[in-house]
Formats: C-alpha cells, sequence, structure tokens
C-alpha cells in the first residue's frame, strides 16, 4: 500500500462529510431548507464514518452504533454501507478513468464546428449535453479533483432542488427511471458496456427522468467514456464492471425503501407531501 493511499482514503472522508457544501447551507432561508441540509448533512457525517471504518480503522463500527442508539432504521444502514460501496468504486473508477476523461473531452471541444454538420437529432443532444461544458476548460489536474467534482454534483444536486421555486417528485416516475437504471446496469455486458435501448425504453426513461431537467453531469462523462474506453482497457473494463454492480445493488435498495415513501415537491421553500387524490400537502 502507497502511503499516500490512507492520505487520500482520509481526505475522501473529509470530502464526503463536507457535503451538502456550505455554501448551500447560507441559501437555505426557510425553517425546511435548512433542516433539509442539515438532515442531508448529518447522513453524509454518518457516510463518513463508515467510509473511515471500512477503509481506515479496524474495530469501528458507527453504522452498529447508530443502530444501538435508535438513530437510524436497518433500511437507511443498508443504503449507508451502500453508499460507501459506491463511493469506493468511483474512486476506483477514476482513478483509471481521468486520463481518457481527458483525452475525450477535448476531443469534443475540437469537434464543435464538426457536430453542427451532423443530423439534427445528433446536434440536440449535443447541446443537451456537452454544449455549455464544451466552451470552459478541463478542470481538473488528478482523479481526486475528478472524484471531488462527481460527488459535488450528486449530493449537492440533491439538496438543491429544495432552492427551486417548485420542484416535483412523484414517487413513482421515481421508481420507475430507478428500476430502469437497475436493468440497465444488470444488463451490462461483461465488458462493463450498457445495453442499447430500444426506442420505447428510451422514451419511457426521458419521461420517468423529467428530461427537461436532465443535463451534463461529470458521472455522465466518466461512463460516457468509459463506453468508449472498456473494450481497450482491462483494468478500465474491471473497474466499470465494479462500479456498475456497486450502482446495481445500491439503486435496488433504494427501489426497495421508495416503496414506503409518499411523493413530495418543493414549493417557495417549504416541502409538500403527496396527499388524497395525488395533491401536495404540508406534512
Amino acid at each position: 500500500m502507497s502511503r499516500k493511499t490512507p492520505k487520500t482514503k482520509e481526505k475522501i472522508a473529509q470530502l464526503i462529510a463536507s457535503l451538502p457544501s456550505d455554501s448551500l447551507r447560507q441559501q437555505a432561508k426557510t425553517p425546511a431548507q435548512i433542516e433539509e441540509w442539515e438532515k442531508q448533512r448529518k447522513t453524509q457525517l454518518l457516510v463518513a464514518e463508515c467510509w473511515r471504518a471500512k477503509y481506515l480503522k479496524k474495530g469501528y463500527y458507527p453504522v452498529d452504533e447508530a443502530l444501538d442508539r435508535q438513530e437510524i432504521c436497518q433500511r437507511k444502514a443498508d443504503l449507508i454501507n451502500c453508499c460507501v460501496n459506491e463511493y469506493k468504486a468511483l474512486w476506483e473508477l477514476c482513478k483509471v478513468a481521468e486520463k481518457s476523461v481527458k483525452e475525450l473531452y477535448q476531443f469534443l471541444q475540437d469537434s464543435t464546428d464538426f457536430v453542427k454538420t451532423l443530423p439534427k437529432p445528433f446536434v440536440q443532444s449535443w447541446y443537451k449535453f456537452f454544449h455549455d461544458a464544451s466552451l470552459k476548460q478541463y478542470p481538473f489536474n488528478s482523479a481526486y479533483d475528478l472524484l471531488v467534482k462527481t460527488l459535488k454534483e450528486q449530493v449537492d444536486d440533491t439538496f438543491c432542488v429544495c432552492l427551486e421555486s417548485y420542484y416535483e417528485v412523484p414517487i413513482k416516475k421515481w421508481r420507475k427511471a430507478a428500476k430502469q437504471y437497475t436493468e440497465i446496469f444488470e444488463k451490462a455486458g461483461p465488458n462493463g458496456i450498457y445495453p442499447e435501448l430500444s426506442k420505447k425504453e428510451e422514451q419511457a426513461l426521458k419521461t420517468n427522468l423529467v428530461w427537461n431537467k436532465v443535463g451534463f453531469s461529470w458521472i455522465g462523462m466518466v461512463l460516457c467514456t468509459c463506453q468508449f474506453e472498456a473494450e481497450n482497457d482491462p483494468l478500465l473494463m474491471k473497474k466499470l464492471v465494479e462500479y456498475n454492480k456497486a450502482q446495481q445493488e445500491a439503486l435496488s435498495l433504494a427501489v426497495t425503501a421508495s416503496y414506503r415513501m409518499r411523493g413530495w415537491a418543493w414549493q417557495k421553500g417549504e416541502l409538500l407531501e403527496t396527499g388524497a387524490g395525488g395533491i401536495y400537502l404540508k406534512p
């Protein structure tokens, strides 16, 4: 083990514990938004301690201790363990994929003029996912920098929905999308490559994801890169397969947990839950 490994793993633990970002706490104005930030930060602190227990400390069981104190339920404990596995798999993937991510990003920047000559559907996808990002220089100097950005996107974006004037999360649509993603990860080949969706499957995914809210993300960029490079890079292929498995396990557990949840919405800083007739009401 490299001397840098424990230090890097501790840096990752500190990163996990620092999310959602402190700057977002300043944007939380209503009691409900502040409570949401504090709830998510508390979860991330426990995830960080679970990370330390798995990779830095022995004989330390923070999730079991939280269960014993009845601070969390068994389902949440399982989700936290899955989250740690997912973060670890993402870190391992970033380490081997970052160089290729940079190369693909620079290729996309150089291809802007050429893309405009392609069929309209391709051009539309280009502008939706890559155009704005391609106007900026590649922002990372290391695989760790890439990990930082992907984790911040993941956790911060989850919190940021409560800052919008209105954001609805229909639980049935979310569950359908999560199930479909689970199937994609399950059906990925032994090389980690995802199956091609039929037109019907593609449309269903767009509908359930609320397509107008989907755009460029760095985890999307990482996985896109892997689809091109996995067959040519055995180590990247191995790490992609491990990441797919971690994602599939986390999503499967989240789908199961969602059957006990109601849909919800954020409106002007207030949290609303689905009531009778599908109407959103204050809890």
